[in-house]
């Protein structure tokens, strides 16, 4: 698989993006890993305008297909796992939009490609961190490069924790 397919492209999230993506944290698929679209849309309304997340809408084949974003999670108290992480390593949260895109391989697609810019602008490494149920999230990461290194438990349940380096994604 190409470092950087064509057939995906990223566009800043903008105003005129919150419709669509509020109809999308409001698919049953979306919002059981994500939580209350309402409260979801609102983060990320202000993590980006806040500059404290790189959010983008995804298109695959031209299609607005889903949602992406980095951030760093060094920066964040709520995140206790990433207490340890360097500064320049961005984390990563993904969503497919549309139902009918979902088991078609776009997410590792699409991470892929962002991993490409990502690692472009100067990482080393890339971490995510799906809920442990989330299978088809987990899948889908793994399928893009990322590898298990760590977990963590609290009370919102079990998080894994994947990464994918730079010198692996190279190599592949």
């Amino acid at each position: 698989m190409p470092n950087e397919p064509a057939e995906v492209s990223f566009e800043p999230v903008a105003e005129r993006h919150l419709p669509m993506l509020l109809a999308w944290l409001s698919e049953p698929h979306v919002r059981q890993w994500w939580g209350d679209p309402d409260v979801e849309l609102e983060l990320i309304r202000d993590g980006c305008a806040k500059g404290e997340v790189d959010g983008f809408v995804f298109h695959v084949k031209g299609a607005p297909t889903g949602y992406i974003q980095a951030w760093v999670p060094s920066e964040y108290d709520e995140e206790p796992w990433a207490k340890d992480l360097l500064a320049d390593t961005p984390g990563v949260d993904i969503f497919i939009g549309p139902p009918e895109m979902t088991g078609k391989g776009v997410a590792a697609l699409a991470l892929r490609a962002f991993a490409a810019r990502l690692f472009e602008n100067g990482a080393a490494r890339i971490v995510i961190d799906p809920d442990a149920g989330n299978r088809r999230a987990v899948r889908a990461y793994s399928k893009a490069g990322f590898v298990p290194f760590g977990e963590w438990i609290d009370k919102s349940g079990r998080t894994l924790l994947m990464e994918l380096k730079r010198t692996e994604f190279e190599r592949n």
